[in-house]
């Protein structure tokens, strides 16, 4: 009986986890790609979906990011962040919102 119960277990697990791994994907556009091979190699998408920023803010946590090691070529680190500012802009503020 516990065999059996374990093979089901792997059979669940897989998917349940499918929605979470779906609920972090990326947006299609111009360096989707980037983001998820340079970005990724140091923390899971969760950082990067979660994060609103202006292109400024992107700018100052992609520069920062290089500090502490991350590597990409000039040229892909401005795509990145054009990516990530026109696909997690800074949300403004409500009217009336504290």
């Amino acid at each position: 009986m516990m065999k059996y119960m374990k093979r089901l277990a792997l059979l669940l697990v897989p998917m349940f986890a499918l929605p979470l791994v779906q609920a972090q994907s990326l947006p299609e556009g111009d360096g989707k790609r980037l983001v998820e091979e340079v970005c990724t190699g140091c923390h899971g998408l969760d950082a990067v979906v979660s994060t609103h920023e202006t292109k400024e803010g992107w700018q100052a946590i992609v520069d920062y990011m290089v500090s502490r090691g991350a590597t990409a070529k000039d040229e892909d680190l401005k795509t990145i962040v054009e990516y990530l500012a026109k696909n997690f802009p800074k949300e403004a503020k409500k009217i009336g919102a504290k």
